[in-house]
């Protein structure tokens, strides 16, 4: 009996998964027209334009400098206790010249 708990609760949840999806769709507004999806609006005139996609250039070196100072932060955290704490301290000085060089470049 105890083998077939799981199938039953795996089945038992995806029923209510998708009775969820089935009132949700049946609950979603309706996808408008071909002419009204085209056509923008801002206080009831047209607007000439192009549609423009933002560059992620200055995204990836902030980016870079969170994902470097996350990984310092844990070296840091993690660095052990003992004769092998000057390891531990090199890397960080590794870490720092590449946040420099990161920073000035």
């Amino acid at each position: 009996m105890d083998i077939l708990i799981l199938p039953l609760i795996f089945i038992g949840f995806l029923m209510v998964a998708f009775l969820l999806g089935w009132s949700g769709r049946r609950m979603a507004p309706k996808e408008p027209t071909e002419s009204e999806a085209e056509t923008s609006y801002a206080g009831g005139e047209n607007i000439p334009g192009e549609k423009r996609f933002p560059g992620y250039k200055a995204f990836y070196p902030v980016a870079l400098f969170f994902t470097v100072l996350h990984v310092l932060a844990l070296l840091l955290a993690l660095l052990p206790q003992g004769p092998t704490w000057w390891l531990g301290l090199s890397f960080a000085g590794i870490i720092g010249f590449a946040l420099a060089v990161l920073i000035m470049r």
